[in-house]
């Protein structure tokens, strides 16, 4: 007689299913990369056999490989922008230049995932850059001279180039922002200024306002998309400022972190939504809504080093960041995508890793389902995420809908005996997860 465990099921009986269910899980990791759809179900079925960190963690890393996509003619990326519908990449890299980059769904291919191909360059050389929502206004900036350079994307065979700032060595331009329409571009600097200029397609570029309240480098400057509000992050402060004239810049709040990050080194990583009503500082959330009262209203867990990157949909409720533990040893740091509808709970969706080097800079589309991820070694890379709500399993199945698998179908990509869950009349693999 079979021994009993206390949920009243045999114990050999529980091994059984266990042992049947990591066979499945490893029967799908072999078909990665040859039949998706096979990988995609043997994953599912392996989690319904029998859920543990096994299976649930090989089936992440086959939706994860299934949906990632490579920029090809990329290798140490500097910085990454991304449109709002996520079809143009911006890719400053100091091997091969600045240019942009077509992310699109191959329709012969089984993979949920965008296929990227550069289709310009704009400049051999590199520092950090800025898009326009919708991909027409290009800005690249060099860090070491401080030169602005534009483009005019409109004839995409033949953008125009117009040099908005001569730096001419003088200060260290450490980060670069567009509102939505790319008329209002924002530049900050190592010595703590930060630059406003009206740009234009038909116009010379305009410097409108240049202001200095911070007292390290500017190292983020992030815009709301009607360019009306204004984040600026350096190592001792973060500043909200009110653009309603452009011209005169208004200091609504500022944040020291010495107050609010104590023992920390500092701040060096921040995000504003494109709405203006949330913002991500390191790793602390605030409420932008009075932004004369600034309202800290979360943060994210596993604390990072200071200055690792963040992106964050235009509404706020999905957000990124590079998990950079201080003493690593892998130094091939995940992206976490991070679900922010509850600013106080933030939900952890899902973890993105590049398949090597470093992961240091990245940018998100505007509804958050696109993801481009920048290494220092290895190129840029790319996920087509499904639209994200509990987690990545249940959300990517919702989407893609596994079905019953057809007669033979079983037998033809595994060797294990078909699990009772295949043998059930109404057999939907998502309303079971």
């Amino acid at each position: 007689m079979a021994l009993l465990i206390g949920t009243g099921v045999p114990v050999g009986l529980r091994a059984h299913t266990v042992s049947q269910a990591r066979a499945i899980a490893l029967d799908g990791i072999k078909q990665r990369g040859s039949d998706w759809y096979a990988a995609d179900l043997l994953g599912y079925v392996a989690v319904l056999t029998h859920s543990d960190g096994y299976t649930t963690s090989a089936l992440a890393e086959t939706l994860i490989e299934e949906r990632r996509g490579f920029l090809p003619g990329t290798a140490t990326v500097i910085d990454v922008a991304l449109s709002s519908d996520g079809k143009l990449a911006l890719i400053s890299d100091a091997q091969e230049g600045s240019g942009l980059w077509r992310l699109e769904r191959d329709p012969e291919a089984d993979r949920e995932n965008l296929t990227g191909s550069r289709f310009t360059t704009l400049d051999r050389g590199f520092g950090p850059v800025a898009l326009s929502s919708d991909g027409r206004i290009a800005v690249i900036g060099e860090a070491a001279s401080g030169d602005i350079k534009m483009w005019d994307l409109v004839g995409a065979a033949d953008p125009k180039r117009t040099v908005v700032r001569t730096g001419n060595f003088k200060e260290r331009l450490l980060d670069v922002s567009l509102s939505a329409d790319g008329m209002t571009l924002f530049a900050g600097f190592e010595n703590g200024s930060v630059e406003v200029w009206r740009l234009g397609a038909e116009e010379k570029p305009r410097l409108l306002a240049r202001v200095r309240e911070h007292t390290s480098g500017v190292r983020v400057v992030s815009a709301s998309a009607d360019g009306r509000k204004l984040l600026t992050v350096s190592q001792d402060s973060a500043i909200v400022w009110s653009l309603t004239d452009p011209s005169h810049p208004g200091l609504s709040s500022r944040l020291m972190s010495a107050e609010h990050a104590p023992g920390a080194s500092g701040w060096g990583g921040g995000v504003m939504s494109a709405d203006g009503r949330k913002a991500i500082i390191d790793r602390t959330i605030w409420d932008l809504t009075d932004p004369a009262r600034l309202t800290q209203v979360g943060s994210l867990s596993s604390p990072a080093e200071g200055g690792t990157p963040v992106a964050i949909a235009d509404d706020g409720s999905i957000a990124a960041t590079v998990d950079d533990e201080p003493g690593g040893v892998s130094r091939i740091d995940p992206v976490i995508i991070w679900g922010l509808k509850d600013p106080s709970h933030p939900i952890r969706l899902a973890t993105l890793k590049v398949p090597v080097s470093q992961s240091w800079q990245l940018a998100m589309s505007g509804d958050g389902a696109v993801i481009a991820v920048g290494t220092r070694a290895g190129g840029a890379y790319s996920w087509l995420l499904p639209k994200l709500r509990s987690s990545l399993i249940r959300d990517a199945c919702v989407a893609s809908g596994p079905r019953r698998p057809p007669p033979g179908f079983w037998e033809s990509i595994s060797e294990i005996e078909p699990p009772d869950v295949l043998n059930e009349e109404l057999f939907n693999i998502c309303s079971r997860l």
